[in-house]
């Protein structure tokens, strides 16, 4: 059944913006508050247009528009259908998966993938001003946002700075918050972030088609004493996860 949405989307012929970026605008707005559920149909053009008191040509320019910024999804025969929020990362703030899907009120998750402690490569040793004799963990995780898959995350930490770690209490944790509990919690760090292509484990990991854009991150983060502690790189789901930025 198609969901319903508030009617006044306070549009105004006499202003200087087109109405259909007015319309587009207006349920902008809507989809990304909480009183949008995604999965859910919007009304057909024909009926929205009746509500909305506007033409169909001014709605199908509209819905083109937020199908675009990957807010809708149209399917041909079915109609138009509310896409899951995105998820916003500040690139400026060092906050963790963890708490970023909490703070969008949402359940995150973290499923176990790979997990080994060995003597760091020479290229890790490097990287976290290590000795040559140093171990490092190297987990690798599936996250989650109320079970849906949204990034594949791989750290590399320092055995000697972190203390022992297990698979166990890294599913369904943050790891920033062990971290934190154990005073050692990463307050400054260096992210390179690209465009990238899923291949097929990825794909198969994230639930999208092969070939489908990623964001990747690369991390390098310190700790308060200025001493690296973890080397680390993850793969977003592009349709679903922003990175910000602020300029002042």
């Amino acid at each position: 059944m198609p969901t319903v949405f508030p009617l006044d989307l306070g549009l105004d012929p006499a202003a200087t913006t087109p109405i259909y970026l007015q319309v587009s605008q207006g349920l902008s707005r809507w989809l990304q508050s909480e009183a949008a559920t995604p999965g859910t149909a919007l009304p057909s053009e024909r009926d929205l247009a009746g509500q909305l008191g506007v033409s169909r040509v001014t709605v199908r320019q509209a819905l083109s528009l937020l199908t675009t910024q990957g807010l809708l999804e149209r399917r041909r025969g079915s109609g138009t259908f509310i896409l899951p929020r995105r998820i916003e990362h500040p690139l400026g703030t060092l906050t963790s998966f963890s708490q970023d899907i909490r703070a969008r009120g949402m359940s995150p998750g973290a499923r176990v993938i790979g997990f080994a402690l060995s003597q760091a490569t020479a290229q890790e040793a490097m990287t976290l001003n290590l000795g040559a004799t140093s171990r490092v963990y190297r987990i690798r995780r599936l996250r989650t946002a109320d079970g849906v898959p949204l990034a594949v995350e791989a750290s590399v930490l320092p055995e000697e700075r972190v203390g022992a770690l297990s698979a166990e209490e890294l599913t369904d944790h943050s790891l920033y918050a062990l971290l934190s509990a154990r005073q050692v919690l990463p307050v400054r760090a260096l992210r390179h972030l690209r465009a990238v292509n899923a291949d097929q484990e990825l794909a198969g990991l994230l639930d999208v088609r092969p070939g489908a854009a990623l964001l990747m991150t690369e991390r390098v983060s310190w700790n308060a004493l200025g001493l690296p502690i973890e080397t680390a790189n993850a793969h977003y789901r592009g349709d679903r996860y922003d990175f910000l930025m602020e300029l002042t």
